[in-house]
């Protein structure tokens, strides 16, 4: 409903209250003698409800109802015939004009107008008293009729700018309703984006932390499944460092006392050259050194070799230990990656990366200087072997002389001056493998050392990852809440 129509239908009432008290009124004065006019009032109040109440405020309704107003007023100057107020009576008119412009449409005062002018000219013409106490005027009617029609255009236009200006009023009401119901939706639309967008961005932030809780948490296991394999493998190469510094040891005190017989057999080789009469007895005090010096080289060559085992066993522990430094290098790069992703929030992250790569490049310098050293032992262990084969050769060459001592005489002088260099030779050679095995000894502690320094970075790695844990629960806490 428009604010003209609801103007209308509030005006509508107050106009048949109007009608309803001149039908009073004109009972009042009519109560002097003539008895008709209230009842032409009553009908033209009667006429203008039965339309209002039919039609509502319609057409019919707004014309109905100033035709019957403008009859009542007729009637009213009528009534005041012959009376000095009759004239003054001209001015209801007027007043009536200006009520019926609540009906805010002007084409009512075009029938008002012609009516009022048909009024005043017919009565002037046939019966002057009713419209005029003094009598006919064709001026007068025209001088009503045209204030008459001067107000009625005044009126005219200003009902219908009022009413276009209702209209405009109305229509920017309207617009003004459609756009805030529209500013509302889009406010809505916004609420509901923005919630949707701030559930989609939590979505997806949750699953972001998932995902990196996930990936850091088994980089970490990794991590800590490394450090685990570190202290074992430490702890294995310090064992195996010992045990070669145990071994290297005792292979030391062998090859000096092997050494030692070795020279006294060079003695007696010597003292049999000058004393002939001694030949018998020198060659059973050197079959018996033969013989011991046969079990000393028997325990030297198996204690090289355990020497040579224990070589080996290091060596693989130093293939597991590389293939740790890969693996923990591995590692590095991965969370190198993942703290480049990071960007600078996890200044921390990027420093347990680069502490995780410097740790595995200790580690595989550590075990390239491990392995130099298992190779310089397997050098040496094979250098003591062949020098106590060579050893083990001369011996059963000096068995092989002396059993023939005794029949050839001639021949013992050249053949002790042979076996006195043999021996010599075998003397140099056993303290060239004593070195050798002094040498595997300091391997072995150096070893050891390094043992202790992979065992201290694995637990600073163990450190680092535990910090590295700590911070990656503040991280994702922090998106969680975000």
């Amino acid at each position: 409903m428009s604010s003209v129509e609801r103007f209308r239908r509030r005006f509508a009432p107050l106009l048949m209250a109007v009608l309803w008290a001149n039908f009073a009124l004109l009972g009042l004065i009519a109560a002097r003698g003539d008895g008709m006019i209230p009842i032409a009032g009553a009908v033209f109040a009667a006429m203008a409800t039965l339309a209002w109440m039919i039609d509502r405020t319609g057409w019919v309704t707004r014309q109905t109802s100033s035709v019957a107003v403008l009859g009542q007023v007729m009637l009213l100057v009528y009534a005041f015939r012959q009376h000095p107020y009759q004239a003054d009576m001209h001015m209801y008119f007027f007043a009536m004009l200006a009520v019926l412009a609540g009906w805010l449409d002007w084409r009512i005062f075009v029938p008002a107008t012609a009516v009022i002018g048909l009024h005043h000219l017919l009565l002037s013409l046939f019966y002057a008293a009713g419209v005029f106490p003094n009598g006919s005027d064709v001026n007068r009617v025209l001088l009503h009729a045209a204030i008459v029609v001067v107000q009625a255009a005044a009126l005219s236009w200003i009902v219908h700018a009022l009413n276009r200006s209702m209209q405009t009023t109305e229509q920017e009401r309207h617009e003004a309703d459609i756009a805030r119901k529209a500013a509302d939706e889009a406010r809505r639309d916004v609420a509901e984006t923005t919630t949707r967008a701030a559930g989609e961005r939590r979505q997806i932030l949750h699953r972001i932390a998932n995902e990196f809780e996930q990936r850091i948490t088994g980089i970490t296991r990794d991590l800590v499944q490394s450090v685990q394999s570190l202290h074992l493998a430490s702890q294995e190469m310090r064992s195996g460092a010992g045990e070669v510094s145990k071994r290297s040891t005792v292979a030391s005190r062998s090859s000096r006392e092997m050494s030692a017989n070795v020279q006294a057999v060079g003695q007696v080789t010597t003292e049999l050259a000058d004393s002939f009469a001694e030949v018998d007895r020198q060659v059973g005090e050197t079959t018996r050194v033969v013989g011991d010096t046969t079990r000393q080289a028997g325990a030297v060559l198996e204690s090289v070799a355990d020497l040579s085992r224990k070589a080996d066993e290091i060596s693989t522990i130093v293939v597991t230990i590389s293939t740790i430094a890969q693996h923990t290098n591995l590692l590095a790069l991965n969370a190198s990656i993942e703290a480049a992703r990071l960007g600078h929030s996890r200044g921390g992250f990027s420093v347990v990366a680069q502490e995780i790569k410097m740790l595995a490049e200790q580690t595989s310098q550590a075990t390239e200087a491990i392995q130099s050293q298992i190779d310089a032992i397997h050098t040496s262990s094979k250098t003591a072997i062949s020098a106590i084969d060579a050893m083990n050769d001369t011996i059963g060459s000096l068995n092989r002389i002396s059993g023939h001592v005794a029949a050839v005489v001639e021949q013992q002088t050249a053949a002790a001056v042979g076996l006195a260099a043999n021996i010599g030779r075998v003397a140099n050679e056993t303290v060239v493998a004593g070195e050798h095995i002094e040498f595997a000894s300091r391997m072995a502690t150096e070893t050891d050392v390094a043992a202790g320094q992979i065992a201290d970075s694995a637990d600073r790695l163990s450190q680092q990852s535990t910090h590295l844990d700590q911070e990656v629960a503040q991280f994702l806490g922090h998106i969680r809440a975000a």
